[in-house]
């Protein structure tokens, strides 16, 4: 058989494939959206032995004790890029020991490498089947990425890798994370069961590249994870949000005493770092939006480099935004450059906390469109239906990044109780006149929330 030849009947057997694994008579648990919500971190593989190499430790080292900080802070999953294979097995135990579940995306294996898809990418032959060797049997490793931010002339290439994982390793699901524009292509054009879209809103100061305001950061998020679940909510998938902890700067920059990334005089603040009360903003939010998951972005910075400090300025357009002076922009991630925990992962930490016993009810919940509830203010509402139950929810927020505020809920008539299901507490619904629309009220910090239970 000639490579001609070899080339179209591998294209035929992959097409009989494809048909055949959409039938519902093989249905796999692949296919499905995972039975568990994640509340996670990322992490590239290269930056843990990049800080330890500064700081002459091993490698592991580094990388257990920011798994360590992940444990004490509530986060139950991994997101790996950039994974070696030969550092998978070992990956897996030290996730296993911790309970937090792995997610990796492996340097051999990607929608986006263009020598791995020569020959219709024969290249996987024999990569997947090691991989998922490599991988064993272990519930730890739930499933796979398989590129980060790929572009729409690969998502047929994201299609193929999904079938052949499913063939191979049917247990496990696949996904990929997408930026915000084009998040709603990849369902369209894929039948992952999880999309994931990266949502990173808040950059430097009058930053002329994306928002850098309160109300432009908070319609960017609220905005693109909308249009995701939407997309989502037309097949069986699910949405998933990657929210930020980093600051990134262009140009000359260093790292303070305390672990914070600096701008030099010069360089570009092209994101900063959120404050606690944006770390707690977005988990709520994204849950609010409908979303089953949030992953944070990232879990170790850059490591520390004396050449940095002596960066030339970048050769930008919007040069009269450029640092005038040293510029503290926060953590450069959820940990420091020593592998020590920021106060960022802290809050995102008991913002799960505070989410983690009721993962089971999320899980289960669609978003209504009844009319059931409303806030004044800057209060903001969504109200859910528990498909299992019919009991009514909401979860409510308080969109004040700066202040903590008392939020006025409006509910209907029919509603015969208000529950705060976090504190286990009733709220007291008042009529002020006769007949009049009961109203409650709830205290939250500047961007935390609250999930309430509706009594009808």
């Amino acid at each position: 058989m000639n490579d001609g030849h070899l080339l179209c009947f591998r294209s035929a057997i992959w097409q009989i494939a494809a048909l055949a694994l959409c039938s519902p008579l093989l249905a796999s648990p692949a296919d499905d959206p995972p039975d568990f919500v994640p509340l996670g971190a990322y992490l590239s593989w290269e930056r843990p032995l990049a800080c330890a190499q500064y700081y002459g430790i091993d490698r592991w080292i580094d990388v257990c004790n920011r798994l360590n900080a992940l444990q004490a802070n509530n986060v139950n999953l991994l997101w790996v890029t950039n994974m070696s294979e030969a550092d998978l097995p070992r990956l897996i135990e030290e996730c296993e020991k911790r309970d937090i579940k792995l997610l990796p995306g492996l340097s051999t294996v990607s929608a986006k490498t263009d020598s791995h898809w020569v020959k219709e990418g024969a290249y996987y032959d024999k990569v997947l089947p090691r991989v998922v060797e490599a991988a064993g049997k272990s519930d730890t490793l739930v499933g796979w990425v398989l590129g980060d931010e790929p572009k729409a002339e690969h998502f047929p290439r994201l299609e193929t890798l999904r079938l052949r994982f499913r063939e191979l390793d049917p247990n496990r699901f696949c996904t990929s994370v997408t930026q915000w524009n084009n998040t709603t292509e990849i369902l369209r054009q894929t039948k992952l069961p999880v999309a994931c879209i990266d949502l990173y809103p808040f950059f430097g100061p009058n930053d002329p590249n994306g928002p850098h305001t309160d109300a432009a950061s908070i319609s960017f998020f609220r905005r693109n994870a909308a249009n995701m679940i939407e997309a989502a909510s037309d097949r069986n998938a699910v949405g998933w949000v990657m929210g930020m902890c980093f600051s990134e700067i262009w140009g000359p920059r260093k790292y303070d005493q305390q672990g914070h990334l600096v701008g030099l005089p010069g360089s570009y603040l092209h994101w900063r770092c959120p404050t606690l009360a944006e770390m707690r903003w977005q988990v709520w939010e994204t849950f609010r939006s409908g979303a089953k998951g949030f992953v944070c972005y990232t879990l170790a910075p850059e490591a520390p480099d004396p050449k940095i400090e002596k960066l030339a300025p970048p050769d930008v357009k919007w040069k009269n935004i450029l640092a005038k002076k040293n510029t503290d922009l926060g953590p450069n991630a959820l940990t420091n450059p020593d592998g020590s925990t920021t106060q960022q992962l802290e809050e995102l930490g008991k913002a799960f906390a505070k989410i983690a016993p009721h993962t089971g009810l999320i899980l289960r919940w669609n978003r209504t469109k009844e009319p059931l509830m409303e806030t004044e203010g800057t209060g903001r509402i969504q109200t859910f239906r528990d498909t299992e139950k019919g009991k009514v929810f909401a979860i409510v927020l308080n969109d004040d990044l700066h202040h903590d505020k008392t939020i006025v809920v409006r509910v209907g008539k029919k509603t015969s109780s208000l529950t705060d299901v976090i504190r286990n507490k009733d709220i007291s619904l008042e009529h002020g006149i006769p007949g009049g629309i009961p109203t409650g009220k709830i205290w939250l910090k500047g961007g935390d929330g609250a999930i309430l239970s509706i009594g009808q």
